[in-house]
Protein backbone atom coordinates (compact mmCIF):
# COMPACT_ATOMS: atom_id res chain seq x y z
CA UNK A 1 0.00 0.00 0.00
CA UNK A 2 1.45 3.51 -1.30
CA UNK A 3 -0.40 7.04 0.25
CA UNK A 4 -2.15 8.47 -2.11
CA UNK A 5 0.31 11.53 -2.05
CA UNK A 6 4.37 10.81 -1.55
CA UNK A 7 6.00 13.00 0.83
CA UNK A 8 8.82 14.41 -0.66
CA UNK A 9 12.60 12.96 0.03
CA UNK A 10 13.38 15.89 1.73
CA UNK A 11 10.54 17.49 4.45
CA UNK A 12 11.00 20.55 6.77
CA UNK A 13 9.63 20.46 10.19
CA UNK A 14 7.34 23.40 9.04
CA UNK A 15 6.05 20.83 6.35
CA UNK A 16 5.56 18.15 8.59
CA UNK A 17 3.81 19.86 11.21
CA UNK A 18 1.22 21.66 9.05
CA UNK A 19 0.32 18.69 6.39
CA UNK A 20 1.78 15.46 7.47
CA UNK A 21 1.13 15.67 11.49
CA UNK A 22 -2.45 16.70 10.38
CA UNK A 23 -3.18 13.41 8.16
CA UNK A 24 -1.86 11.36 11.23
CA UNK A 25 1.48 10.85 10.27
CA UNK A 26 4.23 10.78 13.19
CA UNK A 27 8.00 11.51 13.46
CA UNK A 28 10.60 10.01 14.34
CA UNK A 29 14.40 11.39 13.95
CA UNK A 30 16.98 8.92 13.33
CA UNK A 31 20.15 10.58 13.35
CA UNK A 32 22.96 10.62 10.90
CA UNK A 33 22.98 12.89 8.11
CA UNK A 34 22.48 12.42 4.63
CA UNK A 35 26.20 12.81 3.91
CA UNK A 36 26.85 9.82 6.22
CA UNK A 37 28.54 6.59 4.50
CA UNK A 38 29.38 7.79 1.19
CA UNK A 39 30.52 4.37 0.26
CA UNK A 40 27.18 2.75 -0.24
CA UNK A 41 25.33 2.35 -3.45
CA UNK A 42 22.65 0.83 -4.78
CA UNK A 43 24.20 -2.85 -4.08
CA UNK A 44 25.41 -2.21 -0.67
CA UNK A 45 21.85 -0.80 -0.10
CA UNK A 46 19.86 -3.75 -1.74
CA UNK A 47 22.02 -6.07 -0.11
CA UNK A 48 21.71 -5.08 3.45
CA UNK A 49 18.01 -4.84 2.74
CA UNK A 50 17.73 -8.75 1.86
CA UNK A 51 20.05 -9.25 5.13
CA UNK A 52 17.94 -8.37 6.98
CA UNK A 53 15.05 -10.50 5.16
CA UNK A 54 17.19 -13.57 4.87
CA UNK A 55 18.36 -12.88 8.99
CA UNK A 56 14.00 -12.70 9.89
CA UNK A 57 12.54 -15.33 7.59
CA UNK A 58 15.84 -17.39 5.96
CA UNK A 59 13.91 -16.35 2.09
CA UNK A 60 13.03 -13.45 0.88
CA UNK A 61 10.86 -11.93 -2.52
CA UNK A 62 11.22 -9.49 -5.17
CA UNK A 63 9.32 -8.10 -8.02
CA UNK A 64 9.18 -4.85 -9.78
CA UNK A 65 5.84 -2.84 -10.05
CA UNK A 66 5.16 0.54 -11.99
CA UNK A 67 6.65 2.31 -8.84
CA UNK A 68 10.35 0.61 -8.54
CA UNK A 69 11.78 -2.82 -6.74
CA UNK A 70 10.35 -3.99 -3.86
CA UNK A 71 11.95 -6.54 -1.23
CA UNK A 72 9.75 -8.47 0.96
CA UNK A 73 9.52 -11.05 3.55
CA UNK A 74 7.52 -13.24 6.12
CA UNK A 75 9.22 -12.51 9.13
CA UNK A 76 8.02 -10.77 12.60
CA UNK A 77 8.15 -7.38 11.28
CA UNK A 78 9.88 -4.38 12.45
CA UNK A 79 9.10 -2.41 15.40
CA UNK A 80 9.39 1.57 14.75
CA UNK A 81 12.38 1.51 17.78
CA UNK A 82 14.29 -0.37 15.86
CA UNK A 83 14.97 2.89 13.36
CA UNK A 84 16.43 4.69 16.17
CA UNK A 85 19.80 4.76 15.57
CA UNK A 86 21.60 5.01 18.91
CA UNK A 87 24.24 2.59 20.94
CA UNK A 88 24.76 -0.71 17.83
CA UNK A 89 21.65 -3.41 19.17
CA UNK A 90 24.12 -6.27 18.48
CA UNK A 91 22.09 -9.29 16.93
CA UNK A 92 23.38 -12.35 17.90
CA UNK A 93 26.83 -13.58 16.68
CA UNK A 94 25.15 -16.42 14.01
CA UNK A 95 22.60 -13.87 12.19
CA UNK A 96 23.76 -12.68 8.52
CA UNK A 97 23.80 -9.19 9.73
CA UNK A 98 25.54 -8.19 13.76
CA UNK A 99 25.36 -4.19 14.35
CA UNK A 100 21.73 -3.12 13.50
CA UNK A 101 22.45 -0.27 11.33
CA UNK A 102 22.40 -1.84 7.77
CA UNK A 103 18.54 -1.13 7.16
CA UNK A 104 18.77 2.44 8.60
CA UNK A 105 22.15 3.19 6.40
CA UNK A 106 20.52 1.71 2.89
CA UNK A 107 17.79 3.26 3.17
CA UNK A 108 19.68 7.11 3.66
CA UNK A 109 22.19 5.38 0.59
CA UNK A 110 18.97 4.75 -1.30
CA UNK A 111 17.37 8.60 -0.58
CA UNK A 112 20.96 10.21 -1.20
CA UNK A 113 20.81 8.40 -4.67
CA UNK A 114 17.04 10.68 -5.33
CA UNK A 115 15.19 7.32 -4.75
CA UNK A 116 12.11 7.04 -2.15
CA UNK A 117 12.04 4.38 0.28
CA UNK A 118 8.32 2.95 1.40
CA UNK A 119 8.14 0.37 3.84
CA UNK A 120 5.27 -1.81 5.19
CA UNK A 121 5.53 -3.91 8.22
CA UNK A 122 2.61 -5.53 10.33
CA UNK A 123 0.32 -3.08 11.37
CA UNK A 124 2.39 -0.09 10.12
CA UNK A 125 3.76 1.74 6.61
CA UNK A 126 6.42 4.26 7.33
CA UNK A 127 8.57 6.73 4.98
CA UNK A 128 12.19 7.01 5.11
CA UNK A 129 12.80 10.72 4.88
CA UNK A 130 15.51 13.48 5.26
CA UNK A 131 14.43 15.89 8.00
CA UNK A 132 15.84 19.72 7.29
CA UNK A 133 16.56 21.02 10.33
CA UNK A 134 18.21 24.53 10.56
CA UNK A 135 21.59 23.92 12.67
CA UNK A 136 23.90 27.16 11.55
CA UNK A 137 22.07 26.67 8.06
CA UNK A 138 20.08 23.58 7.08
CA UNK A 139 20.72 20.15 7.86
CA UNK A 140 19.72 17.04 6.18
CA UNK A 141 19.44 14.14 8.28
CA UNK A 142 17.64 10.35 8.47
CA UNK A 143 14.00 10.57 9.47
CA UNK A 144 10.96 8.46 9.49
CA UNK A 145 7.37 9.26 8.97
CA UNK A 146 5.12 6.18 10.07
CA UNK A 147 1.13 5.28 11.15
CA UNK A 148 -0.86 2.78 11.79
CA UNK A 149 -2.76 1.20 8.96
CA UNK A 150 -6.09 -0.54 8.94
CA UNK A 151 -5.16 -4.21 7.27
CA UNK A 152 -1.80 -5.44 8.47
CA UNK A 153 0.62 -7.40 7.00
CA UNK A 154 2.62 -10.56 7.39
CA UNK A 155 6.27 -9.40 7.69
CA UNK A 156 7.78 -6.65 5.99
CA UNK A 157 8.05 -5.33 2.27
CA UNK A 158 10.51 -2.14 1.09
CA UNK A 159 9.51 -0.52 -2.05
CA UNK A 160 12.25 1.81 -3.59
CA UNK A 161 10.45 4.14 -5.13
CA UNK A 162 11.88 5.19 -8.50
CA UNK A 163 14.37 2.29 -8.90
CA UNK A 164 13.90 0.00 -11.60
CA UNK A 165 17.73 -1.42 -11.89
CA UNK A 166 19.41 -4.58 -10.99
CA UNK A 167 18.24 -6.69 -7.89
CA UNK A 168 21.48 -8.18 -7.78
CA UNK A 169 19.64 -11.57 -7.47
CA UNK A 170 23.07 -13.85 -8.29
CA UNK A 171 24.58 -12.18 -4.94
CA UNK A 172 22.63 -13.93 -2.91
CA UNK A 173 23.41 -17.48 -2.25
CA UNK A 174 19.99 -18.33 -1.74
CA UNK A 175 19.28 -18.13 -5.09
CA UNK A 176 21.69 -20.45 -6.50
CA UNK A 177 20.42 -23.58 -8.39
CA UNK A 178 20.90 -26.43 -5.76
CA UNK A 179 23.21 -28.04 -9.10
CA UNK A 180 25.84 -25.37 -8.89
CA UNK A 181 26.74 -26.48 -5.09
CA UNK A 182 29.20 -29.36 -5.00
CA UNK A 183 30.05 -29.97 -1.77
CA UNK A 184 29.02 -28.99 1.62
CA UNK A 185 30.99 -29.16 5.28
CA UNK A 186 29.48 -27.66 8.66
CA UNK A 187 30.83 -24.71 9.33
CA UNK A 188 31.10 -23.44 13.65
CA UNK A 189 27.71 -21.99 13.37
CA UNK A 190 24.89 -24.16 14.77
CA UNK A 191 22.58 -21.66 15.76
CA UNK A 192 19.38 -21.23 14.79
CA UNK A 193 20.12 -24.06 12.45
CA UNK A 194 23.15 -25.76 11.49
CA UNK A 195 25.34 -24.11 9.16
CA UNK A 196 26.69 -25.22 6.36
CA UNK A 197 29.75 -24.01 4.20
CA UNK A 198 29.30 -24.47 0.17
CA UNK A 199 31.87 -25.34 -2.71
CA UNK A 200 29.85 -24.23 -5.45
CA UNK A 201 30.43 -24.57 -9.42
CA UNK A 202 31.00 -21.78 -11.31
CA UNK A 203 29.28 -21.09 -14.48
CA UNK A 204 31.47 -20.91 -17.78
CA UNK A 205 31.83 -17.59 -18.23
CA UNK A 206 31.32 -15.88 -14.88
CA UNK A 207 33.13 -14.94 -12.47
CA UNK A 208 34.01 -16.94 -9.40
CA UNK A 209 32.71 -15.37 -5.82
CA UNK A 210 32.80 -15.71 -2.02
CA UNK A 211 29.55 -15.31 -0.61
CA UNK A 212 29.35 -15.02 3.45
CA UNK A 213 26.45 -16.10 4.74
CA UNK A 214 24.63 -16.43 1.42
CA UNK A 215 25.45 -12.60 0.57
CA UNK A 216 28.25 -11.31 -1.71
CA UNK A 217 31.14 -10.27 -0.27
CA UNK A 218 33.94 -10.13 -3.57
CA UNK A 219 35.55 -11.72 -7.01
CA UNK A 220 37.96 -14.11 -6.45
CA UNK A 221 40.16 -16.04 -8.86
CA UNK A 222 39.10 -19.16 -8.82
CA UNK A 223 37.88 -22.43 -9.93
CA UNK A 224 35.54 -21.99 -7.48
CA UNK A 225 32.69 -20.04 -5.49
CA UNK A 226 32.47 -20.18 -1.90
CA UNK A 227 29.71 -19.46 0.58
CA UNK A 228 31.25 -19.71 3.80
CA UNK A 229 29.70 -19.00 7.35
CA UNK A 230 32.19 -19.09 10.31
CA UNK A 231 33.74 -15.46 10.92
CA UNK A 232 32.75 -11.62 11.68
CA UNK A 233 32.63 -9.34 8.69
CA UNK A 234 33.84 -5.70 9.02
CA UNK A 235 31.18 -3.58 9.80
CA UNK A 236 30.43 -1.85 6.55
CA UNK A 237 30.45 -5.23 5.33
CA UNK A 238 33.21 -5.01 2.51
CA UNK A 239 35.13 -7.38 3.70
CA UNK A 240 36.34 -10.01 6.59
CA UNK A 241 36.89 -8.44 10.09
CA UNK A 242 40.07 -10.42 9.98
CA UNK A 243 41.32 -11.64 6.47
CA UNK A 244 43.28 -14.47 7.66
CA UNK A 245 39.93 -16.00 8.98
CA UNK A 246 38.14 -15.74 5.55
CA UNK A 247 40.69 -18.57 4.30
CA UNK A 248 40.89 -20.81 7.42
CA UNK A 249 37.10 -21.08 7.08
CA UNK A 250 37.79 -21.76 3.17
CA UNK A 251 40.27 -24.41 5.07
CA UNK A 252 37.30 -26.14 6.92
CA UNK A 253 35.53 -26.79 4.01
CA UNK A 254 37.92 -28.22 2.11
CA UNK A 255 38.99 -30.31 5.08
CA UNK A 256 35.46 -32.18 4.83
CA UNK A 257 35.65 -32.87 1.10
CA UNK A 258 35.35 -36.29 -0.08
CA UNK A 259 35.10 -36.52 -3.77
CA UNK A 260 38.58 -37.27 -4.73
CA UNK A 261 38.09 -35.23 -8.24
CA UNK A 262 37.75 -32.15 -6.34
CA UNK A 263 41.01 -33.21 -4.15
CA UNK A 264 43.05 -33.55 -7.14
CA UNK A 265 41.41 -29.99 -8.20
CA UNK A 266 42.85 -29.00 -4.31
CA UNK A 267 45.69 -30.79 -4.79
CA UNK A 268 46.66 -28.14 -8.12
CA UNK A 269 45.39 -25.14 -6.82
CA UNK A 270 48.14 -25.93 -3.62
CA UNK A 271 50.92 -27.41 -5.37
CA UNK A 272 54.41 -24.69 -5.45
CA UNK A 273 54.25 -23.86 -8.18
CA UNK A 274 50.40 -23.76 -8.55
CA UNK A 275 49.23 -25.98 -11.76
CA UNK A 276 46.24 -23.48 -11.31
CA UNK A 277 46.01 -20.00 -10.86
CA UNK A 278 44.16 -18.93 -7.68
CA UNK A 279 44.31 -16.96 -4.38
CA UNK A 280 43.82 -20.50 -2.63
CA UNK A 281 47.11 -21.03 -3.50
CA UNK A 282 49.09 -18.67 -1.18
CA UNK A 283 46.01 -18.24 1.24
CA UNK A 284 44.06 -21.13 1.75
CA UNK A 285 44.50 -22.27 5.19
CA UNK A 286 44.62 -25.70 6.61
CA UNK A 287 46.46 -24.93 9.82
CA UNK A 288 45.08 -27.79 12.43
CA UNK A 289 45.65 -24.82 15.21
CA UNK A 290 43.43 -22.18 13.48
CA UNK A 291 40.47 -24.67 11.96
CA UNK A 292 39.71 -25.80 15.20
CA UNK A 293 36.80 -28.30 16.26
CA UNK A 294 33.45 -28.98 14.44
CA UNK A 295 30.79 -28.03 17.40
CA UNK A 296 28.62 -30.51 16.75
CA UNK A 297 30.93 -33.71 16.76
CA UNK A 298 33.55 -31.99 18.70
CA UNK A 299 35.73 -33.49 15.81
CA UNK A 300 38.48 -31.75 14.83
CA UNK A 301 38.47 -30.13 11.54
CA UNK A 302 41.74 -32.09 10.49
CA UNK A 303 40.50 -35.18 11.69
CA UNK A 304 38.11 -35.35 8.87
CA UNK A 305 40.78 -34.88 6.52
CA UNK A 306 42.16 -38.58 8.32
CA UNK A 307 39.17 -39.68 8.16
CA UNK A 308 39.13 -39.91 4.27
CA UNK A 309 43.07 -40.36 4.08
CA UNK A 310 42.64 -42.80 1.16
CA UNK A 311 41.05 -40.18 -1.10
CA UNK A 312 43.31 -37.50 -0.15
CA UNK A 313 46.30 -40.04 -0.94
CA UNK A 314 44.75 -41.00 -4.27
CA UNK A 315 44.30 -37.59 -5.39
CA UNK A 316 47.88 -36.42 -4.33
CA UNK A 317 49.36 -39.62 -6.57
CA UNK A 318 46.48 -39.11 -9.71
CA UNK A 319 48.01 -35.42 -9.78
CA UNK A 320 51.92 -35.76 -8.62
CA UNK A 321 52.60 -39.16 -9.38
CA UNK A 322 53.34 -41.98 -7.69
CA UNK A 323 56.95 -41.08 -6.74
CA UNK A 324 56.46 -37.29 -5.11
CA UNK A 325 56.27 -36.61 -1.70
CA UNK A 326 55.90 -33.76 0.33
CA UNK A 327 59.34 -31.32 0.46
CA UNK A 328 59.56 -29.98 4.41
CA UNK A 329 63.39 -29.31 3.71
CA UNK A 330 65.30 -28.44 1.14
CA UNK A 331 68.33 -30.85 2.79
CA UNK A 332 66.34 -33.64 2.48
CA UNK A 333 65.97 -33.48 -1.30
CA UNK A 334 69.57 -35.86 -1.77
CA UNK A 335 68.55 -38.23 0.84
CA UNK A 336 64.75 -38.78 -0.68
CA UNK A 337 65.98 -39.04 -4.40
CA UNK A 338 68.53 -41.81 -2.83
CA UNK A 339 65.96 -43.51 -1.97
CA UNK A 340 63.91 -43.51 -4.95
CA UNK A 341 61.39 -40.39 -4.43
CA UNK A 342 61.20 -37.38 -5.57
CA UNK A 343 59.74 -34.41 -3.02
CA UNK A 344 57.75 -31.64 -4.36
CA UNK A 345 56.77 -28.30 -2.46
CA UNK A 346 52.82 -27.31 -1.25
CA UNK A 347 51.59 -24.10 0.47
CA UNK A 348 53.01 -24.12 3.72
CA UNK A 349 50.00 -23.01 4.76
CA UNK A 350 48.32 -26.67 3.67
CA UNK A 351 51.69 -28.51 4.39
CA UNK A 352 51.45 -29.51 7.63
CA UNK A 353 48.23 -31.24 7.70
CA UNK A 354 48.72 -33.01 4.50
CA UNK A 355 51.73 -34.19 5.97
CA UNK A 356 49.17 -36.13 8.31
CA UNK A 357 48.13 -38.19 5.42
CA UNK A 358 50.88 -37.75 2.36
CA UNK A 359 54.09 -38.73 3.12
CA UNK A 360 56.44 -36.32 3.38
CA UNK A 361 60.44 -36.41 2.72
CA UNK A 362 60.88 -36.13 6.34
CA UNK A 363 58.80 -38.73 7.96
CA UNK A 364 60.66 -41.13 4.69
CA UNK A 365 63.91 -40.23 5.97
CA UNK A 366 62.47 -41.09 9.62
CA UNK A 367 61.17 -44.63 8.56
CA UNK A 368 64.60 -44.88 6.75
CA UNK A 369 66.50 -44.65 9.39
CA UNK A 370 64.80 -46.70 12.01
CA UNK A 371 64.45 -49.59 9.44
CA UNK A 372 67.86 -49.17 8.74
CA UNK A 373 68.84 -49.82 12.78
CA UNK A 374 67.64 -53.27 12.31
CA UNK A 375 70.85 -54.29 10.10
CA UNK A 376 72.57 -56.86 11.77
CA UNK A 377 76.58 -57.51 11.49
CA UNK A 378 77.96 -60.28 10.09
CA UNK A 379 80.99 -62.10 12.03
CA UNK A 380 83.68 -62.46 9.70
CA UNK A 381 83.98 -65.92 10.44
CA UNK A 382 80.54 -66.54 8.98
CA UNK A 383 81.29 -65.27 5.45
CA UNK A 384 82.28 -66.94 2.37
CA UNK A 385 85.71 -67.01 1.38
CA UNK A 386 84.56 -64.20 -1.76
CA UNK A 387 82.71 -62.13 0.92
CA UNK A 388 85.97 -61.95 3.04
CA UNK A 389 88.33 -61.19 0.24
CA UNK A 390 86.07 -58.03 -0.55
CA UNK A 391 85.71 -56.92 2.72
CA UNK A 392 89.39 -56.96 3.71
CA UNK A 393 90.21 -55.16 0.46
CA UNK A 394 87.50 -52.60 1.46
CA UNK A 395 89.14 -52.89 4.72
CA UNK A 396 92.33 -52.16 3.16
CA UNK A 397 91.20 -48.84 0.55
CA UNK A 398 89.36 -47.24 3.71
CA UNK A 399 92.31 -47.23 5.97
CA UNK A 400 94.70 -46.03 3.18
CA UNK A 401 92.29 -42.77 1.57
CA UNK A 402 91.61 -42.00 5.34
CA UNK A 403 94.89 -42.43 7.28
CA UNK A 404 94.32 -38.88 9.29
CA UNK A 405 90.72 -39.35 9.82
CA UNK A 406 89.94 -43.09 9.66
CA UNK A 407 87.00 -44.54 10.36
CA UNK A 408 86.07 -47.39 13.63
CA UNK A 409 85.40 -49.96 11.24
CA UNK A 410 83.95 -51.51 8.01
CA UNK A 411 81.69 -54.23 8.31
CA UNK A 412 79.43 -57.09 6.84
CA UNK A 413 76.11 -56.83 7.47
CA UNK A 414 72.21 -57.82 6.82
CA UNK A 415 70.75 -54.31 5.76
CA UNK A 416 67.47 -54.01 5.52
CA UNK A 417 65.98 -52.27 2.33
CA UNK A 418 66.29 -47.88 3.01
CA UNK A 419 62.83 -47.77 1.76
CA UNK A 420 59.96 -49.38 -0.39
CA UNK A 421 61.73 -48.65 -3.91
CA UNK A 422 65.62 -48.91 -3.51
CA UNK A 423 67.85 -52.13 -1.97
CA UNK A 424 70.76 -50.71 0.43
CA UNK A 425 73.85 -51.32 -0.21
CA UNK A 426 75.25 -49.60 2.65
CA UNK A 427 75.33 -47.69 5.13
CA UNK A 428 77.31 -45.16 7.55
CA UNK A 429 76.83 -44.33 11.22
CA UNK A 430 77.60 -40.97 11.82
CA UNK A 431 77.01 -42.04 15.90
CA UNK A 432 79.84 -44.96 15.64
CA UNK A 433 81.53 -43.73 12.70
CA UNK A 434 81.33 -47.63 11.52
CA UNK A 435 80.62 -47.86 7.82
CA UNK A 436 78.43 -51.43 6.81
CA UNK A 437 78.46 -53.58 3.76
CA UNK A 438 75.35 -55.06 2.80
CA UNK A 439 76.46 -59.18 2.33
CA UNK A 440 75.18 -59.23 -1.55
CA UNK A 441 77.24 -55.76 -2.25
CA UNK A 442 80.59 -58.36 -0.79
CA UNK A 443 79.63 -61.01 -3.92
CA UNK A 444 81.45 -58.75 -6.55
CA UNK A 445 84.87 -56.70 -6.09
CA UNK A 446 83.02 -53.96 -8.35
CA UNK A 447 80.17 -53.59 -6.14
CA UNK A 448 81.93 -53.31 -2.76
CA UNK A 449 84.20 -50.77 -4.27
CA UNK A 450 81.17 -48.92 -5.23
CA UNK A 451 79.71 -48.91 -1.73
CA UNK A 452 82.39 -48.12 -0.07
CA UNK A 453 83.90 -45.44 -1.70
CA UNK A 454 80.12 -43.75 -1.10
CA UNK A 455 80.21 -44.45 2.51
CA UNK A 456 83.79 -43.18 2.83
CA UNK A 457 82.39 -40.01 1.22
CA UNK A 458 79.54 -39.72 4.02
CA UNK A 459 82.15 -39.90 6.77
CA UNK A 460 84.66 -37.44 5.08
CA UNK A 461 81.99 -34.35 3.63
CA UNK A 462 79.31 -34.85 6.67
CA UNK A 463 76.72 -34.84 4.15
CA UNK A 464 73.01 -36.71 3.14
CA UNK A 465 72.98 -38.76 0.03
CA UNK A 466 73.54 -36.72 -3.45
CA UNK A 467 73.96 -33.67 -1.66
CA UNK A 468 76.63 -31.96 -3.60
CA UNK A 469 79.07 -32.02 -1.23
CA UNK A 470 79.06 -35.75 -0.88
CA UNK A 471 79.23 -35.92 -5.09
CA UNK A 472 82.01 -34.10 -4.55
CA UNK A 473 83.79 -36.25 -2.05
CA UNK A 474 82.90 -39.53 -3.77
CA UNK A 475 84.64 -37.97 -6.73
CA UNK A 476 87.52 -37.11 -4.55
CA UNK A 477 87.72 -40.49 -2.81
CA UNK A 478 87.59 -42.64 -6.06
CA UNK A 479 90.49 -40.80 -7.28
CA UNK A 480 92.31 -41.50 -4.45
CA UNK A 481 91.26 -45.16 -5.11
CA UNK A 482 92.34 -45.43 -8.30
CA UNK A 483 95.84 -43.54 -7.58
CA UNK A 484 96.49 -46.10 -5.06
CA UNK A 485 95.31 -49.05 -6.98
CA UNK A 486 97.90 -47.49 -9.56
CA UNK A 487 100.66 -47.65 -7.35
CA UNK A 488 100.37 -51.39 -6.45
CA UNK A 489 98.83 -50.99 -3.05
CA UNK A 490 96.07 -53.26 -3.19
CA UNK A 491 98.10 -55.69 -5.45
CA UNK A 492 97.85 -58.28 -3.07
CA UNK A 493 94.15 -58.55 -2.19
CA UNK A 494 93.58 -57.97 -5.89
CA UNK A 495 94.65 -61.45 -6.49
CA UNK A 496 91.63 -62.86 -4.40
CA UNK A 497 88.63 -61.00 -5.38
CA UNK A 498 86.51 -61.67 -7.83
CA UNK A 499 85.02 -59.09 -10.36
Amino acid sequence: MVTAINPPRVLSMEEYQTQWKQQGWQLIVIGPTATWRQEWDEWAAIRDIVQNALDEAESYSFGYDDQGLWISDHGRGIAVANFLLGPPKLKPDYARGKFGEGMKIAALALIRKGYSVHIETGNKEIWIIFLEQEAEGKVQTLAALWRPVSTPRTGTRFHIIGYFGEAFADRFAVNLSRKQIVAEAPSQITQPIRRFNQLIRTPEGQKSRIFVRDIYLQDIESQFSYNLWSFELSPDRFGPKKESDLWTDMGRLWSCITRQDLLETFMKMVSQPAQITCLESENLSLSSWSLGTEPVTGKSYTEFIKENASSWRDAWQQVMGENKIIRTDDRWNGTVKHLGYESTSVSWHVRDTLGEVILTDANLVKASQERLREAEVIPDNQLSHRQLAHLKLARAITKDVLPYGPVSGVLAAIIPAASDRVRTAGMYSRITQEIFIGADMLEHAQTTIDTVIHEIAHHTSGSDDLEERHAAAMTEVAAKVVKETAGGAFDDLLMEVTW
